[in-house]
């Protein structure tokens, strides 16, 4: 179920992400590293994906379905994610979470061709 607040540092925002993910929460730095200064995280258990943002004088903590955030990171992210091997990495366990095995492997092989093209 997505989730959205604010607080007012972005300690307290990543206190925040930990508190509500729980113990499962993977964190996906090298991905977070292109979308601005958002720590990102996946809870591959609920399918929900965590990250948090500046937002005017406060920091906004949001999450959402893997499936959307595949939409955000295609909308907001440095194109430059894609040629770098941990970003990739993090984007594959989003789609793992996201996808059967075989769903996967597709979308990969679609990802892969977007570099080389």
């Amino acid at each position: 179920m997505p989730f959205f607040t604010h607080v007012q540092t972005a300690d307290e925002a990543q206190a925040l992400i930990v508190d509500l993910a729980g113990a499962g929460l993977r964190r996906l730095d090298a991905l977070g590293r292109h979308l601005g200064p958002a720590p990102l995280g996946l809870d591959p258990e609920r399918k929900e994906i965590w990250w948090a943002a500046p937002d005017c004088e406060a920091w906004a903590v949001e999450s959402t379905t893997p499936g959307r955030f595949l939409d955000l990171i295609s909308e907001r992210a440095d194109p430059a994610w894609a040629d770098e091997p941990l970003a990739r990495a993090d984007y594959q366990r989003i789609l793992d979470a996201l996808l059967p095995t075989a769903g996967s492997a597709r979308h990969a092989e679609r990802l892969s061709a977007r570099q080389d093209g």
